[in-house]
């Protein structure tokens, strides 16, 4: 047994057996064992993981080691030892684009060819740092020692290159050793030397920061050689490795163009120097160009994590693919170098299978087994019996499946931007064998491969035998799941279908496409035998990893059917009919793995119904509703009514129906549980809003819905699968951009279940607005502004926005600009500085326009950061608190872009704001006044913005209890309203307005015991028709509430305790402007204020207490916003205007005719007894 397995069995493909037992001999090295026979142990463990998976850097480092170590104790040295340890180097450099494994290569051919020539070559400034896995500065030169204990091996440098050439002596094989002579030549002459190091680096030179490493090494040593040789042959070696160099974008193109021409200058004749620089300035400058492009990427790159690099990738991929439908295709060759190279350098930090299945586990195999960090790991997890152990260790790899997602995805990627109709056969196999080695475990990957075997149309040989080497592994089945399995048996199945298909097409001397594959009995059985081997296989996996999709059973009985087909037009119906039990049995089996499964019941009951067997459809229809199953019953329930309305008697329909009205009734329960759910949590989270983060601002635009998936109903299991997402802490990565909102004050009920939806072709009555518009817009895409902002700091004072969007102008569409303004944080030099809010239009450009960050506008240094990592939210101040107050408060932490007040147009009573600071170190700092005694019987509340923990404004949800129903005929009583909606939910009040007249107005506001009775009554009697009239009911909102409880106040009263308020900014807040009349008028004396900034006017219309106080405020001189003087002016009607009204009709006397108009004066009339008043007319236009 060597840890993966029975010896007879086939070789596993698990990384985790392989990790597994690599760290239980590096254990028993480290805790004192034999290390001789365990340092040979650890070889061949090795040697078996690499030749069967991809290895981490680490471990090939540990490897090359320990083997190069082995070779040299041979006494004397060896020719074949030689040539392994060289081959081992080599291969090392395939698993990833690690660089300190090519510098480790290198170094290893230009010290051993240095030792068996007896030259000298200083490598010791040349040893460039390089990255590991993890991002930052790799340093490898104390790896064996540290992992092993191991200390006699030969000394590196920390960025993999060989220390001492004397050390590596010992390989190279005695002078009179068989074959020794010949395999110094085959391997360490001049020539093989060269041809080793330029394939080395031909992988590896576009990587733009590190590959001078390998580079310059590998110039080195040719200029070394040139100084015993300067022969027109090796200066045109030399010039032409300079001139390689120069066409990769990197950051030291400039100094290795100024060594290019100290080399020309030196060796070339001055009549060829201008000549050669000029060629070579071509390729110089292009290569600078591209270099310039990718710059600011590669900062944010070079320490970034997944985001960044995310980004980057996009962007690169976007640049490459739209450089291959341009005209000019000059630089689209090193675009895609550059491309590819970039995917594998991510590939490198970020497409490794998973070391653990969290981060606690990953970050204990990544540190060295060592005696006490072994006991500490054991204290933590516990004594577990074998078994226990065996257990966890499955749970662990299906834990891990989410894990392989990202690395899975950033594969699948790099090789699309390879794949094209041009690409070549052997780099795209190359790049699917080693992404499976890589990820093993990926069903995707194995599909992808297989299909590209089929695709360049591989032998069926080699195609079969990477299929059953994969499948033999059992790893994508046990690792990887029915997820994993499903599309690897499926590529194997169209594999099958399309080699079959150029079989048939060569033996029928016919182009492929018009193979009728399932026509040929012979062919239809073989791809029919193939497909129950799938099947089969499907049926090995543990009880509750079937496939929910029945992806194979639906191709099986796809193929069962076409063939049916075909030979019923062949040989007749009845010669079909014996394939058709073949289908049959594929459902049976089905239904038995996956008894409880609504779907298999679905497409098993669809197929028999089909094939005209109705007694069997509808006993499958029935025991699918019948099931006990959190899965969503809808879809069948919905076939299943189909089905019996086609095909049916009357009790059968009435059946069916029935049962629809009880699943129906069920999810809304379901629903209903979800949202009580929902609101405890949210009750929960403010009551311990105390001790974490706050939430972020309170605008209704912004509210997440927190609600069931349209797609189903939300269960029970639904729900506690979400929480955790929802209840995510400020330290995780942000959940997915939430759905947002419509733009008013209040945040409506969330949709219905689909289910509970009327479809799409269904008549709508028109509500109050939809009489008047023909059509409907289409909804503004959803803002995600907390994660899609950012705050830019330190620009010139006199900086323009244009300037602003110009700098972003490459990062991605800008939504908004705010700013830029003036803060008070001056430049290093002392000049003063602006900043701005800039806001795009997806989160993923957030990423691109961090990479600006310390560049420079007009000379000035920007500051780049999060907007929301910058924004403060402050409560429980006095309620004489107001923006200046604020600001002196807190403006001694730094400078503040902006204080940001709620809406108290509905609610007096909200006493809390958001502080944004130019920089988040300035709001870390401002956290220090949480819990600071402002005022006597106040103690400040200060909390970090967090976008993941939003939350509805406190009045959001006043009138999701209230429906609103129009259409009503005159003469309705308030019973008769009252009886139409109690047939669907209990109503708790009911309140038709009336004329003065005593008729009805026509509508009415009927009030509920719970939401959730509101938006079932909705559903139900929304374009329905009442007393023979179609009436429109929706949702209530605060503005027609509030005037219904007002309605009546005449709008004299109105007019009379309004004032027009001019002079304010375009970017003033409406809290702002309540609060600078309240300094003139007294607390209290404003009621609203209808204000829009997006109407770019100076005005606004308030409404004050009452008359007397509007008397007051036309009289103040003093009233100001801010800096800006306010103009106050009572508020009046619009005057009459003239207008166009046709006149009678005089028969044919007269000029005009009957179609005669005549210029006339409008005349005031008596408002209509049903208006809803001016204030809220005016509300309106200012809302558009």
């Amino acid at each position: 047994m060597d840890g993966r397995g029975a010896e007879d069995a086939a070789p596993t493909l698990d990384p985790w057996s392989y990790l597994q037992w690599v760290r239980s001999l590096q254990r028993k090295m480290l805790a004192g064992g034999d290390l001789p026979k365990l340092a040979a142990d650890l070889v061949h463990a090795y040697a078996e993981t690499t030749e069967h998976i991809a290895m981490r850097p680490v471990d090939w480092h540990l490897y090359l080691s320990l083997a190069t170590r082995r070779a040299m104790q041979e006494e004397g040295g060896t020719a074949d030892a030689l040539r392994e340890v060289i081959e081992l180097h080599e291969q090392s450099t395939h698993d990833s684009l690690d660089m300190s494994l090519y510098v480790r290569y290198a170094s290893l051919l230009l010290l051993l060819y240095t030792a068996q020539t007896n030259t000298a070559l200083a490598l010791d400034e040349l040893a460039h740092d390089v990255s590991g896995t993890e991002g930052g500065r790799l340093d490898v030169s104390a790896l064996v020692q540290e992992w092993t204990g191991v200390e006699d091996t030969p000394p590196l440098r920390p960025n993999g290159m060989y220390a001492d050439g004397a050390t590596l002596r010992p390989l190279l094989p005695a002078a009179d050793a068989d074959d020794a002579q010949e395999t110094l030549d085959d391997l360490l002459s001049e020539d093989a030397v060269r041809t080793a190091l330029r394939t080395a680096y031909a992988r590896c030179a576009w990587h733009p920061t590190e590959s001078a490493a390998v580079w310059e090494p590998y110039l080195h040593w040719e200029l070394s050689l040139l100084e015993a040789d300067k022969s027109a042959e090796r200066l045109e070696l030399l010039k032409q490795i300079y001139v390689a160099r120069l066409q990769v974008p990197h950051p030291a193109l400039e100094r290795v163009f100024q060594e290019f021409s100290g080399f020309v200058s030196t060796h070339y004749p001055p009549e060829e120097y201008e000549e050669t620089l000029a060629s070579a300035n071509k390729v110089y400058a292009g290569a600078l160009k591209l270099w310039e492009a990718h710059e600011r990427h590669e900062s944010a790159v070079a320490h970034g994590a997944m985001e960044q690099w995310t980004a980057y990738l996009g962007w690169e991929s976007h640049r490459v693919k739209t450089m291959r439908t341009a005209k000019d295709k000059s630089h689209l060759a090193t675009e895609e170098e550059f491309g590819a190279v970039l995917y594998r350098r991510a590939l490198h930090r970020f497409g490794w299978y998973p070391l653990g299945k969290n981060d606690k586990e990953a970050a204990y195999y990544a540190k060295p087994p060592t005696p006490a960090e072994e006991k500490a790991w054991k204290t933590k997890q516990g004594r577990k019996s074998h078994k226990m152990l065996e257990k966890e260790q499955a749970q662990a790899r299906a834990d891990a499946r989410a894990l392989c997602a990202a690395p899975e995805s950033m594969w699948l990627d790099s090789i699309a931007l390879v794949n094209t109709q041009k690409a070549e056969a052997t780099a795209l196999l190359s790049m699917c064998h080693d992404a499976v080695r890589t990820l093993p475990a990926s069903g995707r990957l194995w599909a992808l491969y297989l299909r590209t075997l089929v695709r360049f149309q591989k032998p069926r040989a080699q195609f079969e035998e990477v299929y059953q080497d994969a499948l033999a592994s059992g790893t994508i089945a046990t690792v990887g799941g029915s997820a994993a399995l499903v599309p690897f048996l499926q590529a194997r199945v169209d594999g099958e279908r399309a080699y079959a298909t150029l079989d048939a097409a060569a033996a029928e001397r016919i182009p492929p496409e018009e193979v009728v594959l399932h026509a040929d009995l012979d062919r239809f059985m073989a791809l029919y035998e193939v497909l129950a081997h799938a099947l089969g296989e499907m049926a090995k996996l543990p009880k509750g990893e079937y496939d929910a999709s029945f992806t194979l059973e639906r191709y099986m009985v796809d193929w069962i059917e076409r063939g049916a087909r075909s030979v019923s037009a062949t040989a007749g119906p009845e010669a079909a009919a014996g394939l058709y039990p073949l289908a049959e049995d594929v459902w049976e089996n089905a239904l038995k793995q996956q008894a409880s499964s609504v779907q298999g019941h679905l497409e098993a009951a669809l197929y028999f119904a089909r094939h005209d067997n109705d007694a069997r459809a509808r006993q499958l229809f029935r025991a699918g509703a019948g099931r006990h199953t959190d899965e969503n019953k809808m879809p069948l329930i919905e076939e299943w009514v189909r089905f019996e309305h086609a095909r049916g008697s009357m009790s059968e329909i009435e059946h069916a129906e029935s049962k629809a009205k009880m699943e129906t009734d069920r999810m809304w329960k379901a629903w209903y549980r979800s949202m009580q759910q929902a609101a405890e949590d949210k009750a929960s989270e403010e009551k311990s809003v105390t001790q974490g983060a706050g939430p972020v601002e309170d605008k209704a635009s912004e509210a997440p819905a927190v609600w069931p998936s349209e797609a189903q109903p939300m269960t029970e299991h639904a729900v506690a699968a979400q929480a955790p997402a929802a209840q995510a802490p400020a330290a995780q990565a942000p959940p997915p951009a939430p759905v947002a909102a419509p733009a008013s004050d209040d945040v409506p009920m969330p949709d219905a279940p689909e289910s509970f939806k009327r479809k799409a072709d269904d008549v709508d009555a028109p509500g109050p607005s939809d009489q008047k518009k023909g059509r409907t817009e289409a909804p503004a895409p959803p803002r995600d502004r907390e994660f899609s902002s950012v705050l830019v700091e330190g620009l010139p004072a006199d900086v323009a926005e244009s300037e602003v969007r110009a700098f972003f102008r490459e990062c991605g569409t800008i939504y908004e600009v705010l700013g830029p303004r003036a803060v008070d944080a001056p430049s290093p030099d002392g000049e003063p500085t602006s900043a701005a809010l800039v806001e795009f239009t997806d989160r993923d450009m957030v990423a691109s326009a961090r990479t600006r960050d310390l560049k420079r506008v007009r000379g000035f240094e920007v500051h780049i950061s999060l907007s929301y990592l910058c924004t403060l939210y402050v409560t429980n101040f006095a309620p004489e608190t107001d923006d200046e107050m604020i600001r002196t408060r807190f403006g001694k932490y730094g400078a503040i872009f902006d204080v940001r007040w709620p809406s108290r147009k509905f609610v007096q009573s909200r006493r809390f704001c958001y502080v944004q600071f130019v920089r988040p170190e300035y709001a870390q700092a401002a956290l220090s006044e949480h819990g600071a005694q402002w005022h006597e019987e106040f103690a400040l509340q200060v909390f970090l913005s967090n976008p993941s923990h939003k939350k509805q404004r406190s009045d959001a949800n006043a009138n999701e209890r209230e429906l609103y129903m129009t259409g009503l005929p005159r003469t309705v009583a308030q019973d008769e309203v009252q009886a139409f909606f109690e047939a669907h939910a209990p109503v708790e009040s009911v309140r038709v307005p009336l004329r003065p007249d005593g008729k009805s107005r026509g509508i009415a506001f009927i009030t509920f015991h719970s939401e959730i009775d509101a938006r079932r009554a909705m559903q139900a009697t929304n374009s329905t028709k009442f007393k023979g009239r179609l009436v429109a009911v929706t949702l209530a909102d605060a503005g027609r509430r509030g005037h219904s409880e007002q309605k009546e106040e005449s709008k004299d009263d109105r007019f009379a305790r309004s004032v027009q308020v001019r002079g304010l900014p375009l970017d003033a807040q409406e809290a702002l402007i309540q609060q600078a009349l309240e300094k003139e008028l007294g607390p209290g004396s404003v009621r609203r204020v209808f204000w829009t900034p997006e109407r770019h006017s100076d005005s606004s219309l308030v409404e004050l207490a009452d008359a007397e106080t509007a008397g007051r405020a036309v009289l103040a001189a003093a009233a100001a916003y801010g800096e800006h003087p306010l103009t106050i002016t009572p508020h009046t009607p619009a005057p009459p205007t003239e207008t166009f009204a046709p006149r009678a009709a005089r028969g044919r006397r007269g000029r005009g005719g009957a179609l005669g108009f005549a210029r006339v004066h409008s005349t005031p009339r008596a408002p209509p007894s049903n208006a809803q008043g001016q204030d809220k007319f005016r509300a309106m236009l200012y809302e558009k």
